[in-house]
């Protein structure tokens, strides 16, 4: 089962499967051309779907994943993500604590989404395997507005954290270069690359973007 030592694998593109923006596509649809475009981290992301639904598009995910070698996070779904030994769960702040969460599935990558350095350490010192933290620019994706911590921030939580950084919130081709510079792990994307013309092939340049900076 996956654990700790998969924390070296959260990084560079983390594309989060949600279809809120699009919902025309399926989720399968946008995970399977993302991977296609090279990525190999994601996030299945859904809010809506009654439990049913989203334990047969979990599932689906977790084989597509499998066949491409991909590591596959489940939003919020402890259960879901242990019964489907997918690599781990995504906690907001309004979920499990990552205390209950690491009881609940022992052996799963735990991240858990912040808002503040004070809040990315507590989460860090909790046993947390990685550390989401944002908004780093403004984004709509969000279903309730989020503070904008700004680059500057996320280079503060980068240098003092140890584990894992991904950044989230509003990050574009054009401000990515910023975000690897400021030292996070990883960049996480929804409108960005869901709302593409080309899911595979901004999933393409995005990592080439991320490669080259």
């Amino acid at each position: 089962m996956p654990g700790p030592d998969y924390q070296k694998l959260i990084q560079g593109i983390y594309v989060l499967a949600d279809n809120s923006l699009v919902p025309d596509k399926s989720h399968v649809e946008i995970a399977k051309a993302a991977l296609d475009g090279g990525a190999r981290l994601i996030q299945f992301r859904a809010k809506n779907l009654m439990r049913r639904e989203f334990y047969k598009t979990a599932r689906g995910l977790a084989l597509l994943c499998e066949n491409y070698g991909a590591l596959l996070i489940i939003n919020d779904v402890v259960e879901v993500a242990r019964e489907l030994g997918a690599a781990g769960v995504h906690l907001g702040e309004d979920d499990l604590s990552v205390e209950q969460a690491k009881i609940l599935a022992p052996g799963l990558l735990i991240g858990r989404s912040t808002h503040s350095r004070e809040e990315a350490l507590e989460v860090e010192t909790a046993g947390a395997d990685y550390v989401a933290f944002g908004a780093i620019f403004p984004t709509a994706t969000k279903g309730r507005p989020t503070p904008i911590q700004g680059v500057e921030k996320l280079r503060e939580v980068c240098a003092q954290v140890q584990k894992p950084v991904v950044a989230i919130g509003g990050i574009k081709r054009e401000n990515l270069a910023q975000i690897k510079h400021a030292g996070a792990s990883a960049a996480a994307f929804i409108s960005e690359i869901v709302c593409a013309e080309s899911i595979s092939k901004r999933v393409q340049e995005l990592i080439r973007i991320w490669e080259e900076s």
